[in-house]
């Protein structure tokens, strides 16, 4: 589960609102960026900005979905980043995708609904992407600025947690391109559903890679873009 929102994640600033034709000066807070760079056998081969949290999980998550077994990353601070750096222990092997997992529209609405409830980081600065993997009674979330790095670290955080990604759900936030697409496809992880939009690029990728893709999924409705057999009738 997420933890609380704290220094290290977001900082105090003054601003000044107008609103109806008065200004008002008052504090804020917002969410804190840093710089990281990912290091691999000694050679840096990323840079990312991110929120500074779950810096391990974001090395294990981006290396393991573009095929890459690492070591735990050793992370130091420089004056200009965070680095990560980590050596390749060789690939990273997934089970394959679980085609029979299934899950209900209920369900789906519910996932939603726990996902914005995860989302303190967001609730007290409005500058964070929310993403949680849900395996049955297993739960995993983060919050990032970047959507990519949000993909990357939760599922760093569920290999450590040891879910299995071909039985999970990944929820997310923000809009499904076909570069988060593919994080999910890479990991196996049979249903993405998200709160906002999908990518012409996402559906057919999605369609073709035997995942389902589920999008607006906002208060009671949502739409189902591929794989609809997935998605079951709620038991009345």
């Amino acid at each position: 589960m997420p933890a609380k929102p704290s220094r290290r994640t977001t900082a105090a600033v003054d601003v000044y609102e107008v609103a109806d034709g008065q200004r008002h000066r008052h504090p804020d807070t917002v969410v804190r960026e840093v710089e990281v760079w990912l290091k691999l056998d000694g050679r840096l081969r990323q840079r990312l900005f991110c929120l500074p949290a779950n810096m391990e999980d974001l090395s294990a998550g981006y290396w393991a979905s573009r095929g890459v077994a690492t070591s735990r990353p050793r992370v130091t601070h420089t004056a200009k980043a965070v680095v990560l750096s980590a050596q390749k222990l060789g690939a990273f092997s997934f089970p394959g995708p679980a085609s029979d997992i299934t899950i209900t529209e209920g369900q789906v609405l519910e996932f939603v609904e726990a996902l914005d409830r995860d989302s303190q980081v967001f609730r007290k600065t409005g500058g964070t992407h929310v993403v949680g993997l849900f395996c049955g009674s297993q739960v995993v979330s983060v919050e990032d600025v970047s959507r990519h790095c949000a993909v990357d670290k939760v599922i760093g955080l569920a290999i450590g947690e040891g879910l299995d990604l071909q039985r999970a759900v990944l929820v997310t936030s923000c809009r499904q391109t076909m570069s988060t697409m593919l994080k999910a496809v890479n990991g196996h992880i049979p249903v993405v559903i998200t709160v906002s939009a999908p990518t012409d690029l996402a559906i057919k990728k999605a369609t073709e890679s035997g995942v389902t893709l589920v999008g607006f999924a906002r208060g009671q409705r949502f739409n189902v873009y591929s794989h609809a057999w997935r998605i079951v009738r709620t038991p009345r």
